[in-house]
């Protein structure tokens, strides 16, 4: 009975959330005027821009004037700057996870709800989970995708692939034994519809002493990665070692959940990448080691002050062997990204930091790293569309996609921090009212 509770209060919670988060004045018809556009693909901005949303989605993108329906929202962009809604591809949603190491499996839907809400008001209008407790995960998609929670877009692995004692074998994931176990087991999880299936194949772990951890077999993985194609899914790998990363191009896959960090990325390795078309999440936050940024206003604004607090003192950066490690990771991981970005290969702005405002710390590192802010752009919003497979729907300002973007207060290409001077937040065309959202700011 209490169970039954909770979850109807839950539901509740959830209903209002719904109702409060958008503002009733959001019309069919939205026209945005005299904005400078930065449209995700990388062109130069255009000034003096002009973007119809009928349904939900861009209707017309015009250098100059539109004529609006009679009863349209029109917005004057004079002085703004609009961009497509930032994309991560590489979050774990909090509230499926508990503790560290194999984590326990949880169900807390008021705690993502308010992840949620700190990925909206930072401008996230989208992200992939690359690993998470399977039930939470999916029905947390499913309300998101019916409109019951007011929410990013989620996509999602639902549950990745491991092998027995595996990396990610405890934590959210499915151990496979065999290819008869394995074929088993990936029909049971194409029910539940991945967006893009993830494997490990990491036999070191993450931390400065190594750990010889098992790996899934070449041949089963070929198999595994090759009948996922067979059934239309694509595939991620978690790699780190460029040896295991060439070990997943010959296996097929379609995408990494990381760029190489223990080797370096060598440019026979990154044009053998950027041939195949292989796109990879770039998640250098995940080694940052100095938390500075924790005091920017946006971070201020969605992350309570106590958890800001158990940051700083976590492993990751309280001056531990471990924060040692990642500071001396920084230098080499940039490069990497700067190697395999000149050699053509599709980088997609990745985290694997389960914050809603971290995506902004990424774009600053990916910039740091020698990359032109236009670019990084596009890497937070098309490229990452292009990770999930879902570029045709989402990720730049075009006719026919989905409305999902950012009305900025200043100019992001001359300054990437720039992407956190939000002034407005659209999804589908639809008005994210950010002052009823539920993040500290508002409290």
């Amino acid at each position: 009975m209490t169970t039954k509770i909770t979850r109807y209060l839950s539901f509740v919670s959830l209903a209002l959330t719904f109702v409060v988060g958008v503002s009733p004045l959001s019309a069919q018809s939205l026209l945005v005027k005299n904005v400078t556009l930065i449209d995700g693909t990388g062109a130069p901005s255009v000034v003096g821009a002009s973007v119809l949303v009928e349904d939900g989605r861009f209707a017309k993108v015009a250098n100059g004037d539109i004529t609006a329906s009679p009863g349209a929202t029109v917005v004057d962009g004079t002085g703004k700057f609009l961009m497509p809604g930032i994309i991560d591809s590489h979050i774990h949603l909090p509230g499926g996870r508990a503790g560290a190491g194999n984590r326990e499996m949880v169900i807390d839907r008021p705690f993502g709800l308010k992840s949620l809400a700190a990925y909206l008001y930072s401008g996230v209008t989208a992200f992939y989970d690359s690993g998470n407790n399977a039930e939470y995960i999916y029905q947390m998609r499913e309300d998101e995708r019916a409109g019951r929670i007011l929410s990013p877009r989620i996509y999602a692995t639902v549950s990745l692939i491991a092998p027995p004692e595996g990396h990610g074998c405890c934590a959210g994931g499915t151990v496979v034994n065999d290819y008869e176990d394995g074929v088993k087991k990936l029909d049971a999880l194409f029910k539940m519809k991945p967006d893009l299936l993830k494997f490990t194949r990491e036999r070191r772990g993450m931390g400065p002493v190594g750990r010889n951890i098992p790996l899934l077999e070449q041949d089963l993985m070929n198999k595994l990665v090759a009948y996922a194609h067979e059934n239309d899914i694509r595939t991620t790998v978690h790699v780190s070692e460029l040896a295991l990363a060439r070990e997943s191009i010959e296996a097929g896959a379609d995408a990494f959940a990381h760029t190489v960090y223990l080797d370096e990325a060598n440019k026979d390795f990154a044009d053998i990448v950027a041939d195949r078309g292989i796109i990879l999440s770039t998640t250098m936050t995940r080694i940052e080691a100095d938390t500075s940024f924790l005091d920017d206003p946006l971070f201020v604004a969605t992350i309570p002050e106590d958890a800001r607090r158990e940051i700083r003192a976590s492993e990751r950066f309280n001056g531990s062997p471990y924060t040692g490690w990642l500071s001396s990771l920084r230098p080499a991981i940039m490069k990497n990204i700067k190697t395999l970005h000149d050699a053509g290969v599709i980088l997609a702005m990745g985290t694997d930091r389960s914050l809603g405002p971290f995506p902004h710390q990424e774009l600053r590192v990916i910039v740091e790293s020698g990359i032109s802010p236009i670019e990084a752009i596009r890497m937070g919003t098309l490229n990452a569309a292009a990770y999930i497979g879902v570029a045709n729907e989402i990720g730049s300002i075009e006719e026919g996609k989905l409305a999902d973007m950012l009305l900025l207060n200043a100019d992001p290409t001359v300054d990437i921090s720039n992407t956190m001077e939000i002034h407005s937040v659209y999804k589908g065309g639809v008005w994210i009212d950010r002052a009823a959202l539920d993040v500290p700011a508002n409290q």
